[in-house]
């Protein structure tokens, strides 16, 4: 119930913070194929790269890896071997507030540079990957719809709870490929 309460204090938080940056009309064509820098915030937790293999490709064939940010929790050995040029930004424990948030010198550390696509490949909305993806300023922020998914997230991929995970993020490498 704490926990609850204090993650609901956290996206209030940031449903205040955002308030000041309104969102714009853009078009999604061609908004990916036309971007130059990248962020991509893997799955935070005890997940599996394997599903998200497919995702990782589709962003290799569109930009370099000197342009993908990656994002990861403490582990995310895994992926800086698919990526090895990436830069790498982890999450430690210790960056993330009692609300859920992250602290100020991480948003900074991901913002040193500047993106034109941020993608959340977390399944649920993780507050702190999400505020970190509406918080990168990326013209385009993609994740996956829910409860308060409009705040974070621009294009929002629906994913049905029936699918496997590999098939949910086979279905957000396709919309990638489309823009």
């Amino acid at each position: 119930m704490l926990e609850s309460l204090r993650r609901s204090i956290g996206l209030q938080f940031a449903r205040f913070h955002f308030r000041r940056f309104p969102e714009t009309v853009i078009s999604f064509t061609d908004a990916i194929s036309e971007a130059h820098d990248a962020l991509l915030i893997m799955p935070l937790g005890n997940m599996q790269l394997l599903p998200t293999v497919i995702v990782i490709d589709v962003l290799k064939k569109r930009f370099r890896e000197e342009n993908i940010t990656i994002v990861t929790g403490d582990g995310g050995h895994e992926v800086m071997r698919l990526l090895p040029h990436s830069p790498v930004v982890r999450i430690l424990p210790t960056e993330i507030t009692s609300f859920f948030l992250p602290r100020k010198d991480l948003v900074q550390r991901v913002n040193r540079r500047t993106y034109d696509v941020a993608i959340d490949l977390n399944l649920d909305l993780l507050l702190p990957s999400a505020y970190i993806c509406k918080e990168s300023r990326a013209r385009v922020r993609v994740g996956f719809a829910g409860k308060q998914a409009d705040t974070f997230y621009n294009l929002q991929i629906k994913q049905d709870p029936a699918l496997s995970k590999q098939l949910v993020f086979d279905r957000l490498a396709k919309c990638l490929e489309m823009f």
